[in-house]
């Protein structure tokens, strides 16, 4: 699991205490969220990358701006709904340090963005970072990537960006995002089948407290169906369940720089999976709609295991 929005370092060292109890049952890499260039400088005093067996510290969480339904959600066309409030949290000059201070510590990060203009920032400063401080596969993430543009696409491509989205968002908010935007912004909505075939490194989450529902389903059903409740969105965005399923898994273990030891079944790797009530790979759309976990194992242990009727 990745915990990308832990607003306060002592929630880090509650993780910590958990996994050292023996009470945290699965792995965890977690982000410290910064709100201000004060607080980056602030932080990277107290906070040091680190890693065990349960936990991990891989980074840095920032935002650039909000969302379509509150109307914040940086876009270039201020006209539409969704951009009518929106500002940029920080000017450019002022997120370029902020990037390079928490890039220069040698860990990720990662930022929440909707917006093609807010997108297109954060690539910037991303980009202004890597060329005063050369790093070799920093991953950094855009958190959410709502409307990335084709240029943008294209500049995540060439420095390795990770597209990093919740696609349950298409089932639940989809016609929120349509009320919010337009045709035309629609059509760069989520486009996850054109950022695989541009080989863009593509993760699925759940994006907590923002979501209230956390079971895989919905980011499966949202990235294979691409319905909304008034119907299809952009269908050739859609993907397989064999490539949803990969992006969840090896995508999300990639995104957390676990892909050596989770994130896939093989020897050598950590023996950590979940068994489900469906087969995944011959799926049909109406079983997908009723999958659910039947055992979770981690490290070998089973730590979730369903109650069946009558048991």
């Amino acid at each position: 699991m990745q915990d990308v929005i832990i607003s306060n370092p002592k929630d880090i060292q509650a993780y910590v205490k958990f996994a050292d109890m023996g009470k945290l049952k699965i792995r965890l890499t977690m982000m410290l969220y910064v709100h201000s260039e004060e607080q980056a400088k602030q932080s990277i005093q107290m906070v040091k990358g680190f890693k065990s067996d349960k936990v991990v510290f891989g980074g840095w969480k920032l935002a650039m701006d909000g969302g379509p339904g509150g109307g914040t959600m940086l876009m270039y066309d201020k006209k539409i709904p969704g951009a009518r409030f929106a500002y940029p949290y920080f000017s450019q000059e002022a997120f370029n340090r902020i990037v390079k201070l928490l890039h220069d510590t040698g860990l990720q990060v990662a930022v929440h963005v909707g917006g093609d203009q807010g997108i297109d920032m954060t690539l910037t400063s991303f980009e202004e970072a890597l060329k005063a401080n050369p790093r070799k596969d920093p991953r950094h993430r855009i958190e959410h990537c709502l409307f990335p543009s084709k240029e943008a696409l294209a500049r995540m491509k060439k420095f390795n960006r990770i597209l990093s989205t919740s696609p349950q968002w298409i089932t639940w908010h989809g016609d929120i995002y349509k009320w919010a935007t337009n045709e035309k912004a629609m059509q760069d909505f989520i486009p996850l089948k054109t950022a695989l075939r541009m080989g863009i490194p593509v993760a699925f989450g759940c994006d907590v407290p923002a979501s209230i529902y956390q079971e895989p389903i919905w980011a499966f059903s949202g990235a294979v169906m691409r319905r909304s409740k008034s119907g299809p969105l952009n269908e050739a965005e859609r993907l397989t369940i064999q490539e949803a399923l990969r992006v969840h898994t090896m995508g999300s273990a990639y995104a957390g720089f676990a892909e050596e030891t989770t994130g896939s079944l093989e020897p050598g790797k950590l023996a950590d999976r979940v068994v489900w009530n469906h087969d995944l790979y011959h799926l049909t759309r109406d079983q997908l709609m009723e999958l659910q976990p039947e055992i979770t194992i981690v490290g070998g242990k089973v730590v979730y295991e369903k109650v069946k009727a009558g048991g």
